[in-house]
């Protein structure tokens, strides 16, 4: 009888241990704060650097939340899917604005420019960027050209178009 008595309480107390746990493994850590956010929000930006069928146009939060609301150009839920395979619930994907698509189309890409100017690479460094006649991204670069070229190509396809920088 004592030992029934004893088995009931160690699967109760275990039972409320383990909800405990449960409930404690579904809570969000604290909300990114400081330099954690400022490299949490560049890390999804760069997510979104050169997928042909999306491309983050902004990352935000109001201060205190956990979730990065990421505005994408583009096809949302493939940036959706990308970007919860990242970064699990951490992001909210929703339409950007079409200003920014229309910037692309009609001149300067400045998101664009903006996001090849923050590139941190080892083989090159972009010094310049600009508006081509043809509409593409001119990207001037210091370091291995090729290289520079290859990745480029690679991640902006056919919106970018490379020199050095001896090229005016």
């Amino acid at each position: 009888m004592v030992n029934v008595a004893i088995t009931g309480r160690l699967t109760a107390t275990l039972g409320v241990l383990a909800l405990a746990c449960g409930a404690a493994a579904a809570v969000p850590g604290p909300a990114p704060r400081g330099q954690a956010l400022r490299e949490l929000q560049q890390a999804i930006h760069q997510a979104g650097i050169g997928p042909a069928t999306w491309h983050v146009d902004t990352v935000s939060a109001q201060p205190g939340d956990y979730v990065q609301t990421v505005e994408v150009i583009g096809s949302v839920d493939d940036a959706r899917r990308a970007l919860d395979a990242r970064f699990p619930g951490q992001t909210r994907v929703v339409h950007g604005h079409v200003t920014s698509d229309l910037v692309w189309r009609n001149g300067h890409d400045y998101p664009l420019e903006g996001e090849l100017q923050a590139l941190n690479r080892p083989d090159f460094q972009v010094f310049k960027t600009g508006a081509a006649p043809d509409g593409r991204t001119t990207v001037g670069v210091v370091g291995d050209l090729d290289a520079a070229r290859a990745y480029l190509t690679d991640h902006y396809p056919g919106r970018t178009t490379v020199h050095d920088n001896t090229a005016p």
